[in-house]
């Protein structure tokens, strides 16, 4: 009887240490599961702090890039209005004139220079005023012999755009 006593104890000890060892293994996988999801949680917050981090960075580049092209179209403004721009706007006109064939060229330009530059128009050719150059420049087209040859400032400031974003240093890692 006392061996069937202690027979049974020793299952009930086994059963009980099995039991204990699929809690503290399942205890175990549960800690891990918790410990990777956490990781993964981490990994997500930090990635989406990043994020937020890059769009502010983006932004401000974007608005320091605005700041300094709208002062760049105020100076040049400032400069149309001096004796050099009228004196580059006839080289450009006559620089123009020499790649452009005579006959049937459109030479478009803002309202503001139409008036001083239409002695300079080639004969054969006719000037007209674009609502898209604000600047100032000489745009020239011959639909004809399908040429385009933009001089415009505003042309030029536009394509500033490129190299400044390479140039400046504003440069997002």
């Amino acid at each position: 009887r006392q061996k069937i006593h202690q027979e049974v104890e020793d299952f009930k000890a086994e059963r009980l240490r099995q039991a204990e060892q699929d809690v503290l293994s399942h205890a175990y996988q549960l800690i891990q599961k918790e410990r990777a999801e956490l990781r993964n949680q981490m990994s997500r917050e930090m990635s989406r702090r990043d994020l937020e981090a890059r769009k502010a960075l983006l932004s401000r580049r974007k608005e320091m890039t605005e700041t300094v092209f709208a002062q760049a179209r105020e100076r040049l403004l400032a400069y149309t209005a001096t004796p050099a721009y009228a004196e580059w706007l006839r080289e450009s006109m006559t620089a123009l004139a020499a790649q452009m064939p005579a006959e049937g060229t459109v030479y478009e330009l803002c309202a503001r220079d139409a008036a001083q530059m239409e002695a300079l128009c080639p004969a054969g050719s006719s000037l007209k005023t674009a609502e898209d150059i604000q600047l100032g420049g000489i745009r020239a087209i011959n639909v004809a012999a399908g040429l385009l040859a933009d001089d415009t400032l505003d042309t030029r400031l536009d394509t500033q755009r490129e190299w400044f974003t390479g140039e400046s240093g504003l440069t997002i890692a």
